[in-house]
């Protein structure tokens, strides 16, 4: 196409119009109430990709392309934290070539995400890992780490990434944490039988906690 020419000044002009509508649109739905919190389930990327005749994998990728597009419409509703159950602890049960897949996609998808100019960063969004990590090989689990430290300082929005996550793993994992910071408290000079484990204890040791309802 020639620069200057008519298409690209049609394109030009299209592309002015869709932002315009788009201002429009977000105008209106942020009128309403916006919840502080949103959550979303990623499933059905397999049933996508079969559905599109698409190679296997490429739901999962999809899916991710969909999710940063949530999180661009969110931050721009001013939607403030965001829950992504990415991975189960139940999902490594798959096929061992899937769950090989999945691992490499995701390094991938971390790695994307520090660049300066990723959706995260431009829009100010800090990452958060919840999840059994250990469960995850090496080079990944360092990506998660080096992802939340780069996006540390980021204060327009919370993202959280549940990835080798189940809530009865929370819930047990906070359940030990309490009870050993309980144990300690009760080894402490006049602190023996400080009471049993409360709701709040627990609470505070979920990984959860970092947001609210």
């Amino acid at each position: 196409m020639q620069k200057g020419g008519v298409g690209e000044k049609m394109l030009n002009f299209l592309s002015k119009v869709v932002r315009f509508l788009r201002k429009c649109i977000f105008s209106v739905l942020s009128v309403g109430p916006v919840p502080a919190h949103v959550a979303f389930i990623m499933d059905g990327n397999r049933r996508y990709a079969r559905q599109h005749n698409l190679k296997e994998g490429a739901g999962h990728d999809a899916g991710f392309s969909a999710l940063m597009s949530m999180v661009t419409y969110g931050c721009e509703l001013g939607i403030k934290y965001f829950t992504v159950y990415a991975f189960s602890i139940d999902n490594f049960k798959r096929r061992p070539e899937e769950v090989e897949y999945i691992m490499n996609l995701m390094l991938e998808k971390i790695e994307l995400m520090r660049r300066k100019d990723s959706i995260v960063n431009r829009y100010g969004v800090r990452i958060h890992f919840s999840g059994n990590l250990q469960l995850l090989r090496e080079p990944i689990r360092d990506a998660a780490k080096k992802l939340m430290a780069v996006t540390a300082n980021n204060s327009n929005a919370l993202l959280t990434l549940c990835v080798a996550y189940t809530s009865t793993n929370e819930i047990i994992q906070a359940i030990q944490k309490s009870c050993e910071e309980k144990w300690v408290e009760n080894q402490e000079p006049g602190r023996a039988g400080c009471g049993p484990i409360n709701l709040v204890e627990i609470e505070k040791q979920m990984d959860m906690g970092i947001a609210p309802d």
